[in-house]
């Protein structure tokens, strides 16, 4: 496997949208770097939204100071207990709805409630963006960015904010004066780390999901992909999904525009990516085969040329070795023959006997 190559988390995001045709670089990725990446993603994800919960939780706490100072009679909050007494004695439920800040509901009532009354209330509330219910013991709130009820319980509250004893005044006094910030920061921190949670899980566990989607195509692709690899294919193609999601979320916080089929499209676009980006990686693959089978018959055709080559220079070789033999038996002959003709031409004399 090729050595895996450092690329920056921009970069990442650069590639994950607009470079299908380099997602081979992703998928080689080790799975914790993928997860690291998605980690930050989802970090700045829940920044972005969690500014803008905040900045509605603000204008709703303006809202609802405003509606104390007019429509609240008496607020008394003692032992964990709250009692709200509206100016109207003829209703003991006070509630408040469609509101141009709040574009939600919210329902007061401290009164002794059974968990009939308190289940309608939820109920009366799951209709709309945000919604709000103060009780005797507790406060219930939703939002449509957690699209959930959260309980917390007054209890809770007083441990974590030392609180013993409020009235009427002192709500107003601290919902216009300068601890109001400190509420907006630990609203905002909890909001984060509570998202984060949720949104981190969920993404994790949707790119476990889409990376079976991804396995199932390459092996319909006939391609050999190691299961790390369809995951990290499968973290990256949700980027663009997530930053759709984060912008809708962030135009339906501020507006409460909604798309009606927004999670169908989130759903296909991630889908399109890994079948995309899988197919492409096939397409190189073959393509990158095709240039080796190139690259390996001109390197037979090279090897062979070599081959004649190096054949005909030992035909050659041989020729010159025959050739040369041969003028060397010539020129033995005719030194034989000279040597025959001096010998005729001057014979040697006769021994003189007596």
């Amino acid at each position: 496997m090729e050595e895996e190559n450092k690329i920056s988390f921009w970069k990442k995001i650069k590639i994950s949208i607009f470079g299908l045709e380099e997602y081979q670089k992703l998928a080689i990725q080790k799975v914790g770097s993928s997860i690291g990446y998605l980690a930050k993603l989802m970090l700045i994800f829940v920044f972005l939204i969690s500014l803008v919960i905040t900045w509605n939780f603000a204008k709703v706490v303006n809202q609802v100071s405003s509606y104390i100072e007019n429509e609240i009679a008496e607020i008394h909050f003692e032992e964990n207990t709250l009692m709200v007494k509206p100016k109207d004695e003829g209703n003991q439920a006070i509630i408040a709805e469609e509101d141009e800040l709040l574009n939600g509901k919210i329902i007061i009532d401290t009164g002794d409630l059974n968990e009939e009354q308190v289940t309608k209330y939820e109920e009366a509330v799951k209709g709309y963006s945000n919604g709000m219910i103060i009780l005797k013991d507790k406060i219930i709130f939703k939002t449509g960015i957690t699209a959930m009820s959260t309980t917390m319980s007054y209890q809770d509250i007083s441990q974590r904010y030392h609180i013993v004893k409020l009235d009427k005044q002192d709500i107003t006094n601290m919902l216009s004066g300068t601890m109001i910030w400190t509420i907006y920061i630990t609203f905002f921190i909890t909001m984060a780390i509570y998202l984060f949670i949720i949104y981190f899980s969920t993404v994790l566990v949707d790119a476990l999901l889409y990376s079976i989607l991804g396995y199932i195509t390459g092996v319909f692709s006939r391609l050999r992909l190691k299961y790390s690899a369809t995951y990290n294919i499968a973290v990256h193609s949700l980027t663009l999904p997530i930053i759709l999601n984060l912008v809708y979320m962030i135009v339906n916080q501020l507006t409460g525009y909604t798309i009606q089929y927004f999670s169908i499209m989130y759903m296909a676009i991630t889908c399109i990516y890994i079948i995309t980006s899988i197919l492409m990686i096939k397409s190189d693959m073959i393509k990158q085969q095709m240039e080796l089978s190139k690259i390996i018959s001109e390197q037979e055709k090279i090897k062979q040329e070599l081959a004649r080559q190096e054949q005909e220079k030992k035909e050659e070789e041989e020729r010159e070795r025959v050739r040369r033999e041969d003028e060397k038996k010539r020129q033995e002959e005719k030194k034989e023959e000279k040597r025959k003709a001096r010998d005729e031409n001057h014979p040697q004399p006769e021994a003189n006997i007596r």
